[in-house]
């Protein structure tokens, strides 16, 4: 019986100690993430009491806008081919450069793996007229 007692008290104390040692460790990590210098973001719609037109909303790390002259340009059966015409040549073009992060391991000599533009990238054609309207 007092064996027992010593293998649970052991287990115990074991799972104790890695408990303790990996909050220790996250700690240490996370201090040393936070040295720098703090960045203020304003973000208009939290800073007025009325609300912001749709237009002029602003949304941290959300992906631009198509511009207004790029509606119905998109070819669902081409998929990015058809937004890769212009945006593959920007020095030809005049196109935006696709960013790294929308190729594999962010090498832009690997294949395009973010190949559905739209889903991410809206077209500006919606004027959310319920959304700005005056009640």
């Amino acid at each position: 019986m007092s064996k027992e007692y010593v293998y649970v008290l052991g287990f115990i104390l074991i799972v104790g100690l890695a408990i303790g040692i990996s909050k220790i460790g996250s700690t240490e990590q996370a201090s040393e993430e936070l040295g720098g210098e703090a960045v203020e973001i304003v973000v208009p719609q939290l800073n007025s009491e009325e609300r912001e037109d749709s237009a002029t909303m602003v949304l941290i790390g959300a992906p631009p806008m198509q511009p207004a002259d790029h509606i119905d340009r998109w070819i669902p059966e081409q998929r990015h081919e058809s937004c890769l015409t212009c945006h593959a040549t920007p020095e030809t073009t005049g196109a935006r450069e696709i960013p790294e992060d929308h190729y594999y391991d962010n090498n832009i000599n690997n294949p395009i793996f973010r190949d559905n533009c739209i889903q991410c990238h809206g077209q500006q054609n919606d004027t959310k007229s319920a959304f700005n309207s005056e009640d």
